[in-house]
């Protein structure tokens, strides 16, 4: 769930992007697994979802490297675009949490996208040499 206050709007990356909407300072939590916000599908269950479904989890889910769960947020984190060169969020161990947490690297200006690199964080990205993570 985040932990911050955000808007989404026009990305210039893709599509539609997470924007702060408040000044979030570097080591800032800005996003936790929360079990109310937070679905964790197993991949045998996407498999057996229809096309639709499954659609919605590739695309707005990552399979976690903690749990080998697809995990799917409901509130608007599931908008973050990825950087593999300028994202502002790292990925941080949470010692006792089920899941990795989303931590500031640097100050995060009001308006700014907030940008994660998806090779941290999602197994299927980890070793991918897809065009969109280079």
């Amino acid at each position: 769930m985040l932990k911050v206050k955000t808007t989404v709007g026009i990305s210039r990356i893709n599509g539609l992007g997470l924007f702060a909407t408040e000044r979030i300072p570097k080591g800032t939590t800005t996003w936790k697994f929360d079990p109310m916000f937070d679905l964790l599908f197993d991949p045998l269950d996407v498999e057996r979802m229809t096309l639709e479904k499954q659609e919605l989890v590739k695309t707005y889910a990552y399979l976690s490297p903690e749990s080998g769960k697809y995990v799917y947020s409901i509130d608007n984190t599931r908008f973050t675009n990825h950087s593999s060169t300028n994202y502002n969020i790292d990925i941080a161990v949470d010692p006792g949490e089920t899941e990795t947490a989303g931590v500031a690297n640097r100050d995060i200006e009001i308006g700014e996208e907030i940008l994660v690199n998806y090779k941290q964080i999602d197994l299927h990205d980890r070793d991918s040499n897809e065009e969109y993570l280079l």
